[in-house]
C-alpha cells in the first residue's frame, strides 16, 4: 500500500511541476486551504442529463426509418459529510435509455440501463492530519460498499423470440462489493481508492442459469463469491470554458480465479491476471445554460462475461472480442445543482 501511495504521489508531483508557475501556485494554495474548505458539514450535489433524438422521413426516395425517437437520461448525485478527520461519501449513478422506431411498431428497445451506488467511510490518523506531507494529508483509511444492477429486463434483440426470453432483469445480475483499503483524494476532482482486500458477490435469478452459466455464475447456481484486489479512480476537469470531461476507471483482480473446463470440452483459462475493467468517459459541450451536446463511452472487460452471442449467424462474440462497448451521442438538457448545509453542531 505504501508503494502504491508513493507512486501516486510521484505522478502528482511530476504533473504539478510540469505546469506553469501560476498554476503550481494555485495548486499549493488549494492544498493549503484544503482543511479549511472541508470543515465539518454536509455537501450535496448532482447533475441531470436528458437527451432526445428524433427523426422523420416521408416519401423519402433513398429509404430509411420512417419515424424514430430515442430518449435517455442520466443522473449523477453525491452526498458527503466531513467531520473532523473523518469523511462519509455517497455516490449514485442512474442511467436509462429507450429507442422507438416505426418498423417494429414503436416497441421500445433498451439502449442504456444502469444502477450504481457506492458508500465509503474514511478516517485519517491524527499524525496524518497534522503532517505537511501531501500524500499523508490527502489519504484516508477507508471502507467501501458498492452495488451495481439495472432497472428493467434486458434482451438479445438478435433472437427472433427475444420478447419471451429476457436475459437479465432488476437485481439479476447484481454485483455487491465490500472493500477495505485507502483513498487518496487531493481535491473534489481527483481520487484513487485502492483495496488489497475486496470481496465481490454476483447474484442472478435461477432461471438465467438453468441451462448455462451466466454473468460468471455457474450453471444451476444463483451466486458467486470472489475475493481480490480492487481499484477505483475518478477524475473530472474542464478542458475548455464550455467543455467538461469526467472519467472513472474500476479494476478488479480475483485471487481465487482458476482455469475451468467448460461443458463444450475446452479449458477456459483464468487467473488473477485476468483483471476486470470498467471504464466510463463523458464529455459535455455546453451550448446554452441548460442545453449541451454529450458524448458518453463505456468499455467493459470481464473474463467471465464474453458478451452476447448473435443467435442468427452464430457469431461467438463480435469484432471487439471479449470487450463490451457502449457509446451514446446526443443533444441533452443539463441541470446541475449543489449546496453546502450548515456546519454540524
Amino acid at each position: 500500500m505504501k508503494k502504491v501511495l508513493t507512486f501516486l504521489g510521484l505522478i502528482i508531483a511530476m504533473n504539478t511541476f510540469a505546469q506553469p508557475s501560476e498554476k503550481s501556485d494555485a495548486l499549493r494554495q488549494e492544498l493549503a486551504t484544503k482543511a479549511e474548505a472541508n470543515k465539518d458539514g454536509w455537501t450535496k450535489g448532482g447533475n441531470l442529463n436528458i437527451g432526445l433524438n428524433e427523426g422523420l422521413l416521408e416519401n423519402w426516395a433513398a429509404g430509411g426509418e420512417r419515424q424514430s425517437l430515442t430518449a435517455n437520461g442520466q443522473f449523477a448525485g453525491f452526498l458527503t459529510r466531513v467531520k473532523g478527520s473523518s469523511v462519509w461519501e455517497n455516490n449514485i449513478d442512474l442511467h436509462y435509455g429507450l429507442s422507438y422506431v416505426s418498423s417494429n411498431d414503436f416497441i421500445p428497445r433498451k439502449l442504456d440501463d444502469r444502477i450504481d451506488f457506492s458508500s465509503r467511510y474514511g478516517l485519517q490518523p491524527k499524525k496524518w492530519t497534522e503532517s505537511k506531507n501531501i500524500i499523508k494529508k490527502s489519504t484516508y483509511l477507508m471502507g467501501l460498499f458498492r452495488i451495481q444492477s439495472q432497472f428493467t429486463k434486458g434482451y438479445n434483440y438478435s433472437r427472433d423470440d427475444w420478447k419471451t426470453h429476457p436475459i437479465s432483469q432488476f437485481m439479476s445480475p447484481a454485483y455487491f462489493t465490500l472493500a477495505l483499503g485507502a483513498e487518496f483524494r487531493i481535491n473534489d476532482h481527483f481520487s484513487v481508492f485502492v483495496s488489497p482486500l475486496a470481496g465481490r458477490m454476483t447474484t442472478v435469478n435461477a432461471k438465467y442459469t438453468t441451462s448455462n452459466a451466466a454473468y460468471g455464475v455457474e450453471k444451476g447456481k444463483t451466486s458467486r463469491m470472489e475475493m481480490g484486489a480492487y481499484l477505483t479512480a475518478k477524475y473530472s476537469t474542464k478542458i475548455a470554458k464550455l467543455v467538461a470531461y469526467s472519467t472513472r476507471l474500476d479494476l478488479y483482480s480475483n485471487y481465487l480465479a482458476k482455469n475451468k473446463t467448460m461443458p463444450e470440452g475446452y479449458i477456459r483459462k483464468d487467473n488473477p491476471g485476468n483483471i476486470d475493467i470498467l471504464w466510463d468517459n463523458d464529455i459535455n459541450f455546453k451550448i446554452a445554460r441548460f442545453i449541451g451536446v454529450g458524448f458518453g463511452l463505456t468499455m467493459i472487460y470481464d473474463n467471465d462475461q464474453p458478451g452476447q452471442k448473435n443467435e442468427k449467424n452464430n457469431t461467438a462474440y463480435g469484432p471487439l472480442g471479449w470487450w463490451q462497448l457502449k457509446q451514446l451521442f446526443n443533444v441533452r438538457f443539463n441541470y446541475t445543482f449543489s449546496n453546502k448545509k450548515l456546519k454540524d453542531k
